[in-house]
């Protein structure tokens, strides 16, 4: 459960069944018309289920207002080994984006408000000790990524909105935070090994060995330029900005107590 329920409905083949809720209504139909656009294009995304009359998505009326109905065909298969098939995502990875890129859609722009500002909003709130020197950080990590151009990313790229089937093929889950940001954004969640909260000297070779593959994989498909393959280190922190507010905002501002706001963003 999170903004609705999904559910798991076994006959003559498995699919999931998501009920979204009133206040989650307009993401879910971007998620899904997405997808439908992905899946036309012959993009490994798991396959919607079009009722009778052809459409994605149906209402249902519940006793607090309508909700939303999508079916899905329910794949069975595990999170993919980075470490083994960063290439693979690599190439998988640039052709999304490319894909992405004529999506007609529009979608919410990200930038510095919210990869910085958020979380600096919140530590001003609490009056954290310690401020201006996230301030300082913010403002240089900005500084070497702001020229980068944005471009449609899945906004929440980590490993397990992958998913490996029985036959390797590797399908693309989750598109609810798509966005207009820098393409590294997404690079950088997918090939960030690193711990969140315990930087480990071994976690930064595995994860720069991971993105030279991933780049090496997604090369011939979408290049990128010699200032962002340069600024993968820069989008992990930015990342721990962005990821901390997110933390902050769904469970709430004293969520977390002086230590945890301590250690992030690690560097």
């Amino acid at each position: 459960e999170g903004g609705g329920q999904t559910y798991l409905a076994e006959g003559g083949e498995k699919l999931l069944v998501k009920v979204i809720g009133p206040a989650f209504a307009a993401t879910a139909r971007q998620s899904v018309s997405i997808m439908r656009f992905l899946e036309e294009r012959g993009f490994p995304v798991p396959q919607t289920v079009l009722t009778r009359s052809g459409e994605a998505m149906t209402e249902l009326p519940t006793d607090d207002g309508n909700r939303l109905v999508t079916v899905q065909a329910f794949i069975e298969g595990d999170e993919p080994d980075l470490t083994k098939r960063a290439e693979d995502v690599g190439a998988l990875v640039g052709r999304l984006h490319n894909l992405l890129a004529q999506f007609p859609g529009e979608v919410t722009e990200h930038g510095k408000p919210f990869f910085i500002g958020r979380y600096l909003d919140f530590l001003r709130r609490k009056g954290y000790p310690r401020l201006g020197e996230y301030e300082e950080l913010g403002e240089r990590l900005w500084r070497r990524v702001e020229d980068q151009c944005p471009a449609v990313c899945h906004g929440d790229l980590h490993r397990g909105n992958l998913l490996e089937d029985g036959d390797r093929q590797i399908f693309v889950l989750d598109f609810d935070t798509v966005c207009r940001a820098p393409v590294l954004f997404d690079v950088s969640v997918m090939c960030d090994m690193t711990d969140y909260f315990h930087l480990r000297e071994a976690d930064i070779d595995t994860a720069s060995a991971v993105y030279e593959r991933f780049l090496a994989g997604s090369g011939g498909v979408r290049a990128l330029d010699p200032a962002e393959r340069r600024s993968f280190c820069d989008w992990v922190a930015i990342r721990h900005f962005q990821l901390q507010a997110t933390i902050l905002e769904i469970h709430g501002i004293d969520c977390g107590g002086e230590r945890f706001l301590a250690v992030q963003p690690v560097l």
